[in-house]
C-alpha cells in the first residue's frame, strides 16, 4: 500500500477531540486521525478489541522493539504442527482437540503477522529501511 499525505479542513471541534485522543494513547494526531479513517474504510474486518489496544502502543516502541516483532516468526516445532494438522485434515477430519490446536495455531499465527506488520509500517514512517524484512531467507 502507498502511503500519501493529504491537507483537509476539520472543524476546530473535531481536531480538538482528535488531539485529546491522541494525547490520551499516547499516540501522533496522524496515528489517530489515519486509524479513524481506516476504521471506517469499506472492507477492512475490524481486529478483536485486544488486538487493537496492543497495536496502539506500536509508535511509542523503540526502533529496536520493533526490529524484533518485524522480525518475529513462528517455531520450526510450531511451523511443522501446522504443517501436519493443514495435512491431516486433507486427508480426515480432525479430532475436537485437534481442531482447537489447529484454530490455536493458527491464530497465533495471524496475531503474529498483524504485529510484524504494524512493526515494519511504524519503523517505515520512522525512515528505517524495511526492505530486507521482505526477502526470502537462503535455502527457503
Amino acid at each position: 500500500m502507498t502511503i500519501q499525505s493529504v491537507t483537509i479542513d476539520l472543524p476546530e471541534e473535531l481536531v480538538h477531540q482528535l488531539v485529546q485522543a491522541a494525547r490520551a494513547s499516547k499516540r501522533t494526531l496522524s496515528d489517530v486521525v489515519r486509524e479513524r479513517l481506516l476504521s471506517d474504510a469499506p472492507g477492512l474486518p475490524p481486529l478483536p478489541a485486544d488486538v487493537e489496544h496492543e497495536l496502539a502502543v506500536f509508535s511509542a516502541l523503540s526502533d529496536d522493539l520493533l526490529w524484533q516483532v518485524a522480525n518475529t516468526v513462528m517455531t520450526p516445532a510450531e511451523q511443522a504442527e501446522l504443517a501436519e494438522l493443514n495435512q491431516l485434515a486433507q486427508a480426515r477430519p480432525l479430532t475436537g482437540r485437534e481442531q482447537r490446536r489447529q484454530a490455536a495455531l493458527l491464530d497465533h499465527y495471524q496475531r503474529m503477522m498483524v504485529r510484524r506488520a504494524e512493526a515494519t509500517t511504524q519503523l517505515q514512517r520512522r525512515g528505517r529501511d524495511v526492505s530486507g524484512l521482505f526477502v526470502a531467507p537462503p535455502g527457503s
